[in-house]
């Protein structure tokens, strides 16, 4: 049994003891959530129940962007030197892509599309407002 689980051991055993959660969360510098859930799992399962679960995702989506879409984010970032957030918002509004910024970000910068400035400085200086 490593040291994790005798600590939580011990806190069940003290409010087995006392049958006082506020004594037993105050004594030992936890939470009253704290000793709830373990409390629970305790019930539950026994001392089995002590265990830490694992943190890792059940289920994940593990998409891979297509070609497709990513020639579509480097169009529209090239046609219209447009910032990953309005990528995101066309993407979403004319072809029903949703993407994350981080995600968007990535392919350009996988491609070096990254800094724009010095293109949408041309294309602002190119451009005459009345």
């Amino acid at each position: 049994m490593n040291g994790e689980i005798q600590q939580r051991l011990k806190w069940i055993k003290l409010y087995q003891e006392t049958n006082n959660a506020g004594l037993v969360c105050l004594r030992c510098g936890i939470s009253r959530l704290t000793l709830r859930k373990w409390w629970s799992r305790f019930q539950k399962h026994g001392v089995d129940g002590l265990n830490s679960l694992s943190k890792r995702p059940h289920s994940s989506l593990n998409q891979k962007l297509t070609q497709e879409i990513e020639s579509q984010i480097l169009t529209l970032r090239k046609s219209r030197s447009l910032s990953a957030s309005r990528i995101q918002s066309e993407l979403l509004r004319n072809e029903h892509i949703k993407l994350g910024i981080a995600t968007i970000h990535k392919v350009l910068h996988e491609i070096n599309h990254c800094d724009l400035s010095i293109e949408i400085l041309e294309a602002n200086l190119n451009t005459v407002t009345p």
